[in-house]
């Protein structure tokens, strides 16, 4: 029985990011890249480019910390930490966790990001082991799925297995099981940098996908507040919806733009690992969700932006008309004027 249990024991790296959108210049010491031992497109551009800012150690309880601090440029932070763990079963994995998302938040405020809007995520890596890496989630898999969803509480059994069948497989010995807040990543041959990486570009589009739903939704109330204001029967009426048109066109296009930014920024279409492992990412984070509903704010702004020129057409040809018709009542007083005078010589 103690045989079995050493054979078992799993031992490997927790891998703990946030990101972040910095509220300052970043600088960057150069690009990385981690193309993995997985098939790949052989054209460039397909993924963002990661930057690194700095390196570090640190210490979480008695343990040595690595700490990456990355970028996409121009205004995404992301802080990684990484930590060895020996065994999965035994360990408190989830405090430890904890205090890395602690000290990764700590230096993220280092680069003014706001601190409502940030994302976090949890990579588990396992490759020391043998054998296919399916029996080890029927071992284990009460303790993965709450690390994959950080959760103290017993979970019941259907949770547990609806969670690990959100998995990918490509060798003969891998596996990936994906989640909302973390992934289990098993590759006897270490492969681990190429998939955190992907992980780390979902986050990031959901992180700007929140912003942008948010900001659609401050624009869109801002807009119809200025709509739904009763104007002044004054001069001013013109320039009043001149100004909210202004604004409605100013925030489409900067919304359509940053919509285009989202959607473009990554290019994962085909059938080879990585554009299978990001859908499944995709699909877990909710993304089609995400853009859908951006989408329909997006029109919800044309649909006023069209109202409100509609109106102010209306009320431009209205005024246009109160000044032919003014212009031609004075018109006939200067006739009536250039008469009299007229008659007045005549005598």
């Amino acid at each position: 029985m103690e045989m079995h249990r050493q054979e078992v024991v799993l031992k490997g790296r927790c891998v703990t990011f946030l990101v972040g959108l910095a509220g300052m210049n970043l600088g960057a010491d150069g690009t990385v890249g981690s193309p993995g031992l997985r098939s790949s497109p052989n054209y460039p551009d397909v993924v963002p480019k990661q930057a690194v800012i700095r390196t570090q150690k640190g210490r979480i309880r008695d343990r040595e910390a690595d700490f990456v601090v990355k970028a996409y440029h121009p205004d995404t932070v992301i802080v990684e930490a990484s930590i060895e763990f020996l065994d999965l079963a035994a360990e408190p994995l989830l405090d430890l966790n904890r205090d890395l998302l602690l000290e990764c938040r700590r230096i993220l405020n280092e680069f003014e990001c706001n601190p409502d809007f940030d994302e976090d995520y949890s990579v588990y890596c396992i490759s020391n082991y043998q054998g296919d890496p399916e029996m080890f989630l029927a071992l284990h898999g009460e303790k993965i799925t709450s690390l994959l969803k950080k959760e103290q509480l017993p979970l019941d059994q259907e949770e547990i297995n609806s969670t690990l069948r959100s998995n990918l497989k490509y060798g003969k010995d891998d596996l990936t099981v994906v989640d909302w807040d973390g992934a289990f990543i098993f590759d006897p041959h270490g492969d681990f940098d190429a998939n955190i990486e992907l992980f780390e570009i979902a986050n990031r589009q959901l992180l700007k996908s929140r912003l942008l739903d948010e900001d659609l939704d401050n624009r869109l109330k801002t807009t119809l507040q200025l709509l739904q204001r009763k104007p002044e029967r004054s001069p001013l009426r013109s320039r009043q919806v001149r100004l909210v048109l202004r604004e409605i066109i100013q925030t489409r296009t900067t919304s359509i733009l940053e919509s285009q930014t989202i959607e473009h920024g990554i290019k994962l279409i085909g059938d080879w690992y990585t554009a299978r492992l990001y859908a499944l990412i995709a699909k877990k984070f909710h993304l089609d969700e995400w853009r859908k509903n951006i989408t329909e704010k997006l029109d919800i702004l044309e649909d006023v932006y069209a109202m409100a020129a509609e109106n102010f057409s209306i009320s431009f040809n209205t005024t246009l008309e109160f000044i032919l018709i003014g212009g031609w009542f004075v018109l006939q007083i200067g006739w009536f004027a250039l008469l009299f005078m007229e008659l007045h010589f005549l005598k």
